[in-house]
């Protein structure tokens, strides 16, 4: 029953919470004040693969994204399933209450592209983690070494998820071409993405959250899959540059992750061949840079996350050939529809997101800038499907950053705080319908991330 087990769950909460810097479990940031839509950064590759084009030479840049980020949740009394039952009387401090989470977090950035000699077309390669993240719970000491209810110890929040890891990869390969006067230029990329999701949390074979007997699920799947990028960028006078770009959803549609999971009970332990299948969203993005004196940029930048793909996490038996995810209204099993063979789902019904941001760059000479920016990002989770495991609230984000040119390198620092608007959601009026039925993490969220960014380009 203890963290070192490594296994246990999802039935609820198949990704763990994310250090999200915009809508969902987005965490793309990289590039600072320069990675956006119109930007001819070399983290273009990613924001518009478009914006390659509009550099010089060779270059390489590598950063690396700092983050440290507390939760606190506190977990609704009426959310507890069967109140003197399942979760006896001198238990319910064990199921209702407060969690916390401090988490440090690091990932990772790695471009370099080419102009070939100045032919007007530029190649790329890229290395990045534009979605995902990792968490671990704080334990309640209050119940170290209980007896009676020993999975108490793993938080309130252990429903959801006690620890994993949960990331998309993308490896890209890009290629832009620009007019002679780069007035204008289109570019794209082909992205080959490794998801992985590895979490641990508590599970009862009901579906409830009784701690009499409850036990540990550990889910272990990955899948490698392929997307695209597309771009372009236009230049109607010498004062403006415009982006525009489109990111598909990973597998261009259904996503089928396959692995394990892992049931420990105390009746014993299980063990299975699995598939996740989900939907990422696919993204599309807006940008403009306004350059009204050498020294002064002005960047406004807008995306919209197609969230609403995210309707639910379906998790099946991998031995059964017929398996499909199809569901009644209430979460039951559509047997009419072909659905069968599935273990457990989790149902999602995301909703789509927007985000925009302003801000300015200033050159105090040739070899050094300061820059910062305000965004706002909107939430993609209804209050139905919020969990501890997997949660968003509508965001503001201050950014400052400064960039030093020393010879043919550049040095790029960037600190930003993510400012969450607590939330607070009230118990369900009915459940779902197994195999629908997960706990409810009703209660409030609280959320704070601040962040940093190292980079290092060079020209040669």
């Amino acid at each position: 029953m203890n963290r070192t087990y490594s296994s246990a769950v999802i039935a609820a909460a198949l990704l763990g919470p994310s250090v999200a810097h915009a809508g969902g479990f987005t965490v793309a940031r990289f590039g600072g004040e320069h990675g956006h839509a119109a930007s001819d950064s070399v983290t273009s590759i990613y924001y518009n693969p478009a914006g390659l084009a509009l550099g010089d030479g060779t270059r390489i840049y590598v950063e690396g994204t700092f983050a440290y980020r507390t939760v606190d949740y506190t977990r609704d009394e009426g959310a507890i399933d069967n109140p003197g039952t399942g979760t006896p009387d001198d238990a319910i401090a064990a199921n209702a209450g407060e969690a916390h989470l401090a988490n440090a977090i690091a990932s990772p950035f790695f471009g370099v592209a080419s102009d070939l000699g100045g032919k007007g077309v530029t190649v790329a390669l890229g290395f990045y983690a534009p979605f995902g993240g990792q968490a671990a719970w704080d334990q309640n000491e209050a119940y170290a070494g209980n007896e009676d209810y020993p999975g108490a110890v793993d938080g309130v929040q252990r429903w959801a998820n006690i620890e994993g890891l949960q990331r998309s990869l993308y490896f890209t390969l890009g290629a832009a071409w620009a007019s002679p006067n780069k007035t204008v230029s289109f570019g794209i990329g082909l992205n080959a993405i490794k998801t992985e999701i590895s979490l641990v949390r508590a599970r009862q074979a009901t579906g409830t959250d009784d701690v009499v007997g409850e036990g540990r699920s550990l889910i272990e799947v990955d899948d490698l899959t392929f997307g695209l990028g597309l771009g372009a960028t236009w230049m109607p006078n010498k004062q403006v540059r415009v982006g525009v770009s489109y990111q598909s959803k990973p597998g261009f549609g259904e996503m089928s992750l396959e692995g394990s999971l892992e049931n420990t009970f105390p009746s014993g332990e299980t063990q299975q061949d699995v598939i996740l299948y989900q939907r990422m969203p696919d993204v599309a993005r807006v940008a403009a840079e306004v350059f009204p004196s050498p020294q002064l940029t002005l960047r406004f930048a807008a995306d919209w996350q197609h969230w609403k793909a995210y309707e639910n996490q379906c998790l099946v038996d991998a031995a059964d050939e017929a398996a499909k995810c199809a569901f009644n209204p209430d979460g039951s099993l559509d047997v009419d529809g072909g659905g069968s063979g599935v273990v457990v789902n989790l149902p999602r019904d995301w909703k789509d997101t927007f985000g925009v941001k302003a801000g300015a760059g200033y050159a105090i000479d040739s070899t050094l800038e300061v820059a910062g920016s305000l965004s706002y990002d909107s939430n993609a989770v209804p209050d139905d499907t919020m969990d501890p495991g997997l949660f968003d609230m509508n965001k503001v984000i201050l950014q400052l950053g400064a960039a030093k040119a020393l010879g043919k390198l550049e040095l790029t620092a960037t600190l930003g705080q993510v400012f969450y608007a607590a939330r607070t959601t009230e118990p369900r009026a009915v459940d779902p319908t197994p195999p629908s039925l997960n706990p409810d993490m009703a209660g409030e969220y609280k959320s704070s991330v601040t962040y940093g960014m190292i980079g290092v380009g060079a020209k040669l």
